[in-house]
Formats: C-alpha cells, structure tokens, sequence
C-alpha cells in the first residue's frame, strides 16, 4: 500500500513539474527594442521626409484598435 502512494505521488509531482515547464514564459529582453525613429537618425541613414512618411503612415488594417466596429 505504501508503494502505491508513493508511486502515485511521484508521478503526480512529475505531472506537475511537466506542466509548469511548458508553462514557464521566457522573460523579455530588456533594451533590445529598435529606438524611435528621430529626425536626425532618419538623416543619417539618408531618408528623404516623403520615405520617413511612408514609414510612419499605418493601415487602418494593420491596427490592432478598429474604433467603427
């Protein structure tokens, strides 16, 4: 009898063990976003202003937030 406990409670604490793995979320690295885009940086690369404008410019399809639905 107390083989079958202690089996069962192995296996338990194994389910659960596998189940917080999977579960674990990868931390976000801290300072690997690009910075914003700035005048003086679009001017190094060598933008024109009508390039940064379309850079900036958005879909209404690419937005996550659709206010008229």
């Amino acid at each position: 009898m107390q083989l079958t406990r202690s089996n069962a409670l192995l296996r338990a604490l194994n389910t659960c063990a596998k189940f917080l793995r999977k579960r674990k979320i990868p931390k976000q690295a801290e300072g690997t976003a690009l910075p914003p885009m700035t005048d003086h940086i679009a001017q190094d690369i060598g933008l024109t202003p009508s390039q940064r404008a379309q850079m900036s410019h958005r879909w209404p399809s690419e937005e996550n937030r659709h206010p008229y639905l």
